[in-house]
């Protein structure tokens, strides 16, 4: 085995690597407006180390991704085009320590760089308050959506129509293709029979005068999987800064024939509710939730996570678990505080949550549970520069036991 250089074997090294890899930082350059659109560039580096119990193989690497985006004025008012390009470049990777979700892993167990043409899409701006985009974009839907997650955002081969005002808006989706976070290409959704499918959606958006938000959505892809979606909450203005928020989730999700994907099957059914209060004042945020699966465990993803990395919307997604396991319920506590008073740019947030009543295939019930820290400084004077530190420790009785570590750096400039 070749011997690694010094720079990457002890861990302080591994964090020198991080910040000397966005030195970019010293950069400075003021926004412009220009005839010919709006030019940006990302940087993003990222340091991931999941350190997993019962004889699992940890995962670590340490990328630093580029996402370069384009996005021209319409012409004649009518459309236009965008573009973005995403690469992330392997730091440190080693053979073995993969599942990270920041690189390629290969059939012998090494780990790889990627890069891809992320986004190319038509816009057109059309009559009556509505518009379609038409090519590879990242959707932001609750059924079909694109997480940034990782070193680089998911992106989806797809059209979309919106129409409406601010206060009501729908929208219509259909996509064939997808690209998950270290996929070089897009690739067709294909169902347990080998067969190939599309997926589509609509929505609608209600904002009333009195602060009540609805969301609701309604997918399928013939002969795989019907999906549900409805998001309500409200803010209650108790005095001054002092807001209280009410939040509500229902998904509902069941099989839709016989091309079901392995794990679901043709009998999957399984809804999920979840429902949250947070209290806000004072720069701390105080937030009780509580979720509940009702009958298999909820899947998001329309084709198992292969080319669609789709992600639930509700408080019970955190770092790692999502609990989303059949018959689970979970509690959450959560506390959000801003230092802005004590140290200008500095935020962090911590939260518990603990999930039982997991139906297992031996008869017994299980449990787990999930501890996040997570700390954002933002340097006062340096626009769009973040670091960022998330921990989680997860212990459970459905998967392997793991502590990890998450580094970020982000910084963006825009020439024009």
């Amino acid at each position: 085995m070749t011997k690694k250089p010094a720079l990457y074997s002890t861990i302080p090294a591994r964090l020198a690597v991080v910040l000397l890899s966005c030195g970019v930082v010293e950069i400075t350059c003021a926004e412009e407006k220009s005839d010919y659109g709006a030019l940006g560039a990302h940087f993003r580096s990222f340091y991931f180390n999941r350190d997993k119990e019962q004889n699992n193989p940890d995962s670590v690497a340490l990328t630093q991704a580029l996402m370069l985006r384009y996005s021209s004025t319409y012409f004649r008012d009518f459309v236009g085009l965008n573009a973005s390009w995403f690469g992330n470049l392997k730091l440190i990777g080693e053979d073995g320590k993969g599942g990270t979700g920041l690189l390629q892993d290969l059939d012998d167990g090494s780990q790889k760089s990627y890069g891809k043409l992320a986004e190319v899409f038509v816009k057109f701006n059309l009559p009556y308050g509505s518009s379609m985009d038409v090519g590879r974009m990242a959707l932001l839907t609750p059924l079909l959506n694109d997480p940034d997650y990782r070193a680089t955002p998911t992106t989806t081969q797809a059209g979309i129509f919106k129409i409406g005002t601010k206060k009501t808006s729908a929208y219509a989706v259909a996509s064939d293709k997808g690209s998950a976070y270290t996929e070089s290409d897009f690739s067709p959704y294909t169902d347990s029979n080998g067969d190939q499918f599309n997926i589509y959606a609509v929505g609608i958006r209600h904002k009333s005068d009195n602060g009540l938000f609805v969301h609701g959505a309604t997918a399928y892809a013939d002969n795989v999987l019907n999906q549900s979606y409805l998001n309500t909450k409200y803010i209650l203005h108790i005095k001054n800064d002092l807001n209280l928020l009410f939040d509500g989730y229902l998904y509902h999700g069941r099989a839709n024939g016989e091309g079901a994907l392995t794990g679901i099957g043709a009998d999957y059914s399984s809804n999920l509710a979840n429902a949250a209060m947070q209290l806000a004042g004072l720069n701390s945020k105080w937030t009780l939730s509580y979720q509940s699966v009702n009958g298999d465990s909820y899947q998001t993803s329309w084709d198992g996570g292969v080319h669609d990395d789709t992600s639930f919307l509700s408080w019970q997604s955190v770092q790692r678990l999502n609990f989303d396991r059949g018959g689970e319920n979970s509690w959450q506590f959560r506390f959000d505080y801003d230092f802005k008073n004590y140290v200008n740019g500095l935020s962090a947030m911590a939260r518990y949550i603990s999930g039982d009543d997991i139906e297992r295939q031996d008869g017994l019930s299980g449990s787990e549970w999930e501890r996040d820290i997570d700390f954002i400084y933002s340097p006062p004077g340096i626009k769009d520069l973040t670091f960022r530190w998330r921990y989680a420790v997860v212990r459970s009785s459905e998967t392997y036991d793991s502590d990890e570590h998450r580094l970020i750096i982000n910084y963006k400039i825009n020439p024009f």
